[in-house]
Formats: C-alpha cells, sequence, structure tokens
C-alpha cells in the first residue's frame, strides 16, 4: 500500500483553449518527473492523461484526468481539463481543486473563449496563476503580438522565462528585454520596494526572487513561461517556479470537497476529494454537510490516469478517490464533524436539447439508468422526460457534448438510439370575444343524461392565464353543476382547438343554461361545457403561440455582422448591443423553433469564440404563414 511520506503538496490545474498543447505540457511534466518512460500523445493515443476510448478515438480531451506523483520532496497533482466550451462543467471541477492553476497559451492561434472564461473564474477563486506559452519554436510565433493579446486580454501579464532554440533563459537573472517589465510588475507588489524601485534605486536580485514569489502565491503577479512541450524545453522552469508557491494549509480537523465523480465497472462511483485540512484514513467518518448525513471511508486511492493505487492516508492537500460512499455526490463537503458546506459548483446552464428514443422498447429502464449515472460523472449534463411532449430529453452545452453523452450511453450500457429535435411547447389562444351553446342530451332507458350551458369566451393579455366566471342568474342551472362545466372547459382547453396545443390566456363566463331534475348529472354539464367552449372557439379567431426566448450572445467585435445576420435569419428581433470588455454582447428575442442547431452555427461563425446564454421570456403568435405547418405537423404525430 502506497505511503505518501511529504506534507509539500501541490495541485495543479491545466486549462486553456482546445489544441493549445494543454495534454502536450501534462505529458511533458510526467516525463520529467521520469513517471512515464516515454512521452505520452494524445495524436497516437498514449497518453496518460487522455486516455479514455472515446477519447482515443477522437484525439480530443474530453473529460478531467488526474495524475499524483512524486517530483523531488514534492508531491503533485496534475489536473487535465478539455479546451472545449461544450465540456466546460469538466474545468469547473479542475478550477475548484487546483492549488496554482496553469493557462496554456498558443502563440499561433487566438486566446478562445475556454482560456479567458477559465481566467476570470480562476481569479475568482483568488488562487496563484500562471501562463503557458507552447509550440514557441513554430516557425511563425511574433512574441511581441502574443503578449500585445494576452495584456489585452488578461491584464499586466509579464514574462519569466524566454527561449531562444532549446536554451531557456530566466528573465530576472538575465538582461533581457522583458527583464524592466519583471522588476516593475514584482514592485508594484510592495510598496517599499516599489517606492525604491521609483527612486532608481537597484533593487536586489534575492530579494525580488523572494517578492516575486509572495506576489505570485496572493495571486499580484501573472508570469509567463515559455516552453517546447514535446522537446521538454522550459518545464523544469515552469515546476522550480510552481513547487516555491507557498500554499496555506489550515487546520487539522478534516475537510474536503467533492470535485468529480467516475463511475467505473467494478468499483462503482470514485468520489474525487480534494483535501484542505487534517487528513484521511480508512475507517474513519466523516460529516457530509451538504447532504447531512455521515459517511465512512472506505478505501483511498490516488489517481494516474487509469490506474489508481491504494493509500494508508490522504494527507493535508492531497487528491485522492474515495469508493463506497453512499450518499455523496460532486459538490459536497465532508468535514470530521457538522459544518457549513463549501459553495457548490455554478455550472453553466445546458443550451443545447435533444430528443432521445431507444431502439428497442425494453432498453427504456437501460437507458434511463445509463443517464442518470451519466449525470453523476457530468452534473452540467441534464435529463428529464416531457410528460407534455412525451420524449425523454438531454440537454448540454454543445452538440459534441451532446454527441459525446449518446456515445457513452451506446458504449457503457449497450443501448441503440435514435434521436429527433425535441418538440416545441406550442400554445392557442383565441383573439377575439364569441358565445356558444353547448348541450348533452342522450336518452337511453331509465335516467338519461342532460346538460346545457352558455359560455362567454374572451381573450386575455399574454401570460393572463384562465379564469372562469359564474355569471348564472336566477338558478338557470344549479351551482352543484357549475364546477363540472368548468372542469368539461379545462379539458377540452388541455386537448386544443386548432392544432392540439394547450389552449391559455382567456376568461371563460357561464351566463346561461337548462337543466333537467332527473336527468342532469355532473357527467352531463362536463360534457356540455366542453361543447359550448369547442362551439365557442370556432367563432373565436383561434391562433397558435409559440415560446420566445430570451438570447445574450457574445462575440470578439469583427464577427458581429456575420452573427447578427444569422440571428436575423432566425426569425430574432434584435434589442440592442453593447460592449462587454473586448467583446460585442447582443440581446435578441427568437423563437425557440428557431434555436436548434444554433451552438454549432456560432461555433462556426465566430470560429469558436462566440458564446451564448438563453432563456424563456414569453409567447407570441407565429407568423400565420407558418401556422397551417405546425397545423399539419400536429396533425401527422410530429413536428420538424
Amino acid at each position: 500500500m502506497r505511503k505518501i511520506t511529504t506534507e509539500d503538496i501541490r495541485t495543479i490545474g491545466i486549462f486553456g483553449q482546445s489544441s493549445t498543447g494543454k495534454t502536450s505540457l501534462g505529458e511533458a511534466i510526467l516525463y520529467a518527473a521520469k513517471v512515464t518512460r516515454r512521452l505520452g500523445s494524445v495524436d497516437d493515443g498514449t497518453s496518460i492523461l487522455s486516455s479514455s476510448p472515446l477519447e482515443v478515438e477522437k484525439k480530443v480531451t474530453i473529460n478531467l484526468s488526474i495524475a499524483s506523483f512524486d517530483y523531488g520532496k514534492t508531491f503533485l497533482n496534475i489536473l487535465d481539463t478539455p479546451g472545449y466550451d461544450d465540456f466546460y462543467g469538466e474545468v469547473l471541477s479542475g478550477i475548484s481543486a487546483s492549488d496554482v492553476a496553469v493557462i496554456v497559451i498558443d502563440p499561433l492561434q487566438d486566446l478562445g473563449v475556454v482560456s479567458e472564461r477559465a481566467f476570470s473564474d480562476i481569479k475568482g477563486r483568488k488562487i496563484p496563476l500562471l501562463f503557458y506559452l507552447s509550440k514557441i519554436n513554430e516557425t511563425g510565433v511574433d512574441i511581441d503580438t502574443v503578449f500585445s493579446r494576452m495584456k489585452s486580454a488578461f491584464g499586466n501579464v509579464v514574462p519569466m522565462t524566454a527561449i531562444e532554440g532549446d536554451d531557456v533563459t530566466h528573465v530576472l537573472d538575465s538582461g533581457s528585454r522583458y527583464h524592466k517589465d519583471l522588476v516593475e510588475a514584482i514592485a508594484e507588489t510592495d510598496d517599499e520596494l516599489l517606492e525604491r524601485y521609483l527612486s532608481d534605486e537597484e533593487l536586489g536580485s534575492d530579494e525580488l526572487e523572494t517578492a516575486f514569489y509572495d506576489g505570485l502565491s496572493h495571486g499580484e503577479i501573472m508570469p509567463v513561461y515559455m516552453g517546447d512541450s514535446p522537446k521538454g524545453v522550459g518545464i523544469e522552469a515552469l515546476l522550480s517556479s510552481i513547487v516555491r508557491i507557498n500554499i496555506k494549509r489550515d487546520g487539522d480537523e478534516p475537510l474536503g470537497f467533492v470535485f468529480k465523480t467516475s463511475v467505473d465497472p467494478h468499483l462503482g462511483d470514485i468520489r474525487y476529494i480534494k483535501l484542505l485540512s487534517g487528513e484521511l484514513s480508512p475507517g474513519s467518518t466523516l460529516y457530509n454537510c451538504t447532504q447531512n448525513v455521515s459517511e465512512r471511508i472506505n478505501q483511498i486511492y490516488i489517481i494516474k490516469g487509469k490506474e489508481r493505487e491504494e493509500v494508508e492516508k490522504l494527507p493535508n492537500g492531497a487528491v485522492g478517490g474515495l469508493v463506497k460512499l453512499k450518499n455523496t455526490h460532486t459538490g459536497d463537503t465532508l468535514r470530521g464533524e457538522k459544518g457549513e458546506p463549501l459553495p457548490k459548483i455554478d455550472f453553466l446552464a445546458p443550451l443545447v436539447s435533444v430528443a432521445i428514443i431507444p431502439k428497442e422498447k425494453k432498453d427504456e429502464e437501460k437507458v434511463m439508468e445509463g443517464l442518470s449515472k451519466l449525470h453523476e460523472e457530468d452534473p452540467s449534463f441534464t435529463h428529464y422526460y416531457d410528460t407534455e411532449t412525451k420524449q425523454t430529453i438531454i440537454k448540454g452545452r454543445g452538440e459534441l457534448h451532446i454527441d459525446i453523452i449518446i456515445n457513452k450511453l451506446k458504449r457503457k450500457y449497450g443501448v441503440g438510439l435514435t434521436t429527433k429535435k425535441p418538440r416545441i411547447h406550442y400554445r392557442e389562444t383565441i383573439k377575439r370575444t364569441a358565445e356558444a351553446q353547448g348541450k348533452f342530451k342522450r336518452q337511453t332507458g331509465g335516467h338519461g343524461q342532460y346538460g346545457d350551458c352558455w359560455l362567454k369566451i374572451e381573450p386575455l393579455e399574454s401570460g393572463g392565464g384562465f379564469e372562469f366566471k359564474n355569471a348564472i342568474v336566477g338558478g338557470a342551472i344549479p351551482s352543484k353543476y357549475l364546477p363540472s362545466v368548468e372542469k368539461g372547459v379545462k379539458e377540452a382547453m388541455a386537448e386544443g382547438i386548432d392544432a392540439g396545443y394547450p389552449v391559455v390566456d382567456m376568461r371563460v363566463t357561464c351566463y346561461d343554461g337548462t337543466f333537467h331534475t332527473v336527468d342532469s348529472s355532473d357527467i352531463a354539464f362536463k360534457i356540455a361545457g366542453s361543447l359550448a367552449f369547442k362551439n365557442a372557439c370556432e367563432k373565436a379567431n383561434v391562433t397558435i403561440l409559440e415560446p420566445i426566448m430570451s438570447v445574450e450572445v457574445v462575440v470578439p467585435e469583427e464577427y458581429l455582422g456575420d452573427v447578427m445576420g444569422d440571428l436575423n435569419s432566425r426569425r430574432g428581433r434584435i434589442l440592442g448591443t453593447e460592449m462587454d470588455g473586448r467583446f460585442q454582447k447582443i440581446k435578441v428575442h427568437i423563437p425557440e423553433a428557431e434555436m436548434f442547431g444554433y451552438s454549432a452555427s456560432l461555433r462556426s461563425i465566430t470560429q469558436g469564440r462566440g458564446t451564448f446564454t438563453q432563456e424563456f421570456s414569453h409567447y407570441e403568435e407565429v407568423p400565420r404563414e407558418l401556422q397551417e405547418k405546425i397545423k399539419a405537423q400536429s396533425k401527422s404525430g410530429h413536428q420538424d
């Protein structure tokens, strides 16, 4: 059984846009630390950090992966995260467990929305942040242009290392052209140093180095390290800085945060925990402050890609996998005794929906079980059964996210699926006031059935709901039958009028009718109410309403025109634009029916740099030229 012998532990989160070299950096660190005998690669399927069957097949990082190992006198945990916005939930999990964050920048491509979003979330956590410029020796790299873009996006970043060929130069110890910028950034972290610097007093290298690591530990300096991961250039310089960062550990009482879950076919649910204080041993009991239950700790593992190694205890600051926990989930807080839970991970709302149908009915239960387990692994994905449309809906961050979920269902649970567009929750309403009679009379021997009522229907404002008024005078209909009339109306409203969608936003008044002392009954008046409602609707100019989404799209300014053109083609109504940092924010109302496929379209137009959010706003009347198509689709039993 493995024993972690040091208390000097660092958890390094690696973040950035896809294809920047994040996983390559992680593999280079493992190789430099002699954890691996050969340099792993995503492209040839030998990566330790990107090794699931889907990741190997698609050559892309999908899941947060962990590698724990000794590096000199320090014990390191690497958290390698995906670079696609579709999998940003994994990025948030990684940020929540990191002591130090490294954002990887490819100098030959745009910074990317994931890098910029991760930067904002990392700064919000107030953890030390370093940048790593990968592929620095590639042809066409212009360092000055890269730093200009980085400073515009991130603020006052300063080079800590420079590279010429395979030679690494430490800017603080050299006559590099970046030396002055670095010294100035260090001086600005300390009032005394700044005063001496502004007085042109020479600052000693030792005090500058001490102030640098103090400023880095407090998030006051954002250094940039340059490297060439496949050649191992710049890796040692980056690691030597990381191990010198001061990480504050508090208290002896166990406190851990569950930042990730994976489902193993043999061990079941593995909950990955970052221990923030104290230590953890098998056989101990912790209190889950989020779920308000006690949990017994069983085996504890440290992780290295697909490999696991059992440890006798988990020390302060370590990352480990816990098994056989009965009531613990991602985002939960475990303590030695009762206390306040830490904030849960605020996963971004899913944006893309698709309906799934098992190819074989016998697989329905297996699909639901699989979806539940996949949600445990990835809380940014949700699923539910829509009782109105009778569809099982899955929702994710984007089309790629949805595709991966469906692939996992097929691979892990052996179910065949077909997909469809989710049906839109259309509604029907009326545009004018109308009146009509509904009479139900049936004689079948013995007691018959008799109900007769007159209804007036009136349109209400959008969102007005449903009102039922009793305007009967003189006992034309006994009051005991009026609830049955209302029930008949509501059932008819639920069935729809012209297109089969629920009817909304109207007032129904029952103002006259007749009854029979023997043959009248609740069922007869319910049927009469339904008939009167349907008869009145034939005169009331029925129309179809569609859900309108309030959408905010954030894009680089150079893509603004193309994006707005696409929004207009989707029947979008632009409400306005405004600057949001270096980006343009577009506010627009768009019919929900036009949002299908928008995530892929926006990614294509903006080269992956555009993002959007959406939420339901209100209902509006569907243009007349589209209503007949919707009616035809409803009668045929499907929507396009």
